[in-house]
């Protein structure tokens, strides 16, 4: 189990790691296009601290209800059909947590995009969106990274 933290800390670090290479690589072009301002700079934060949230929540959330599920399981050795018994009946609590964990980090992303779009002189609303939108390619890259690491 130990591992398994240690391995979602890793992930989540590399997560960030790419995060921020996003913010970088949004500033950087700001600047080379000399379209640069600090609503530039927020709204990149912005994106990128709810993608970092969103990976976090994510870990946090599904490994709970993994926890819950082995918890009430335990160490007792069951037949096969006593298994099967036992995770239909609890396996619904692992989807829930993450039915919820989907719908809070969508709320989060879009509640991100709103107050873009509400406060657009202090946020730029692109530089906002791109790390938001990168979010996903970059769990892609983590996953293989990963994969590689464990080769």
């Amino acid at each position: 189990m130990n591992n398994d933290k240690s391995s979602a800390v890793r992930q989540a670090l590399l997560l960030a790691l790419g995060e921020l290479l996003v913010l970088g690589i949004v500033v950087g072009v700001y600047l080379i296009i000399d379209k640069f301002t600090y609503s530039v700079l927020l709204g990149a934060a912005l994106g990128a601290l709810v993608g970092i949230f969103n990976f976090f929540f994510l870990t946090v959330s599904v490994n709970r209800a993994v926890d819950e599920y082995l918890r009430l399981r335990g160490e007792r050795e069951m037949s096969e059909e006593e298994l099967e018994r036992f995770t239909a009946e609890h396996s619904a609590r692992v989807q829930n947590a993450a039915k919820v964990s989907y719908i809070v980090r969508t709320v989060a992303m879009l509640g991100a995009l709103v107050l873009a779009f509400a406060l657009s002189t202090h946020f730029d609303v692109l530089a906002t969106a791109i790390p938001l939108l990168m979010y996903r390619p970059l769990m892609y890259f983590v996953e293989i990274f990963e994969r590689k690491k464990g080769d």
